[in-house]
């Protein structure tokens, strides 16, 4: 007797919520180091910060169908569980950059610009935070797309 066993609720969503934060604590110590280090006026090498959620999602996806999917995993479960995976990662990263530039202490590249009053807004910790989270949330949106494409498995 063949058993064919699958994937059961627990083992999804407990997925979908340890992707996000293992993304948020990637993403968080990628940015800094890339910020300290590959962060000049016009640097293209700092852009790689945004394929990070890709790679990360896709392994997900990819570890999860062969680990736990033994039967059909439809698009429909692939696109939610990479897209709450970013937005979870999303979030965390968010708050991580809102902490680490009003607290912490890294100071923002204002410098590289001139430093009027609305520069200093858009510059603000709160107003990196939210570009951030706005960026990441569309670019999951996007990658789970594209990523639940090849995700998705039929008998």
């Amino acid at each position: 007797m063949i058993i064919n066993p699958t994937y059961t609720g627990k083992q999804y969503w407990s997925t979908v919520i340890i992707s996000g934060l293992l993304l948020s604590v990637l993403l968080s110590f990628a940015y800094v180091i890339f910020y300290q280090r590959l962060y000049v006026e016009s640097s293209y090498l700092f852009s790689i910060i945004y394929l990070i959620p890709f790679v990360w999602l896709s392994v997900t996806l990819a570890y999860f169908k062969n680990k736990f999917v033994w039967s059909e995993f439809s698009y429909g479960k692939a696109f939610l569980m990479s897209l709450l995976s970013g937005i979870i990662g999303s979030l965390i990263f968010s708050g991580a950059i809102y902490i680490l530039y009003a607290y912490v202490g890294i100071e923002s590249r204002m410098g590289l610009y001139d430093n009027g009053r609305q520069i200093r807004e858009l510059f603000s910790p709160l107003a990196t935070a939210l570009s951030m989270l706005i960026i990441n949330v569309t670019l999951s949106l996007i990658y789970s797309l594209i990523i639940a494409i090849f995700a998705r498995k039929k008998n």
